[in-house]
């Protein structure tokens, strides 16, 4: 895909991808200057755009409900301190994948490895939780929002870019493994997951509880999408 048919939203994705292969954490100061590098018409200051970068063009499109942090692809881990996402991670593979030939990122390679790991980690912190755990065992009628909130690994002071992301990960990191397991009808295959074996059943009923949990409490996931002040968010451990 040529830069001028990508979007804003896209180049900051690819400049993000850049600035991981240093800094797999990074400030919003990083992004704003690796975004200027690569795409100067977009991300430079008005009438100086070949010396100084627009750093609240940058700003802007990180926050907000169609933003990186809206669009689930950045993982605020600090005060302005960013990491990508499993959702980042796959949706830059696949716009890496699409640049002309002989400009496609020799990092691509890597990206796809990390996205495994993380996937790996992911599925085995998935399963773990009490959640999956009642869902599997057919008790799910006892299930709670505090269940649901340990399933997609956020709190109930989380705000909604926090929730954003968390949804968009689950969903990125259980249709992955769906897809690598080679589900099919008969619910043969398998993922290798550390020692565990993990099936294209078990993979399809989590993704059928992501979605189910959505629909009932969605009273209580409308108050955090409502919440916009990150500095009353008490921090949850990552995955």
């Amino acid at each position: 895909m040529s830069d001028d048919r990508l979007t804003v939203s896209e180049k900051l994705l690819l400049a993000a991808l850049a600035v991981r292969e240093s800094h797999p954490t990074f400030s919003a100061e990083d992004l704003v200057v690796e975004a200027w590098k690569k795409y100067p018409d977009t991300f430079g200051l008005s009438g100086y755009a070949s010396q100084y970068p627009d750093s609240n063009r940058v700003l802007t499109n990180i926050m907000g409900t169609k933003g990186m942090r809206g669009k689930g692809w950045l993982r605020k881990v600090g005060e302005k301190q960013y990491r990508l996402s499993s959702t980042g991670l796959s949706d830059g593979e696949v716009l890496l994948n699409g640049q002309p030939h002989g400009r496609q990122d020799e990092g691509s390679q890597a990206l796809r490895a990390e996205l495994d790991r993380q996937t790996a980690g992911a599925l085995l912190r998935i399963f773990s939780t009490p959640a999956a755990r009642k869902r599997l065992n057919n008790d799910s009628n006892s299930l709670t929002f505090n269940d649901a909130c340990g399933f997609w690994d956020i709190t109930v002071r989380s705000n909604a870019n926090t929730l954003q992301s968390r949804l968009a990960d689950v969903q990125t990191i259980l249709e992955r493994a769906l897809a690598a397991a080679g589900a099919n009808k008969s619910g043969a295959g398998g993922l290798q997951v550390g020692s565990s074996v993990i099936t294209p059943h078990q993979l399809s009923t989590m993704l059928l509880l992501h979605a189910e949990m959505q629909e009932r409490f969605q009273t209580e996931l409308n108050i955090l999408r409502k919440r916009t002040d990150e500095r009353l968010e008490k921090r949850p451990k990552t995955i």
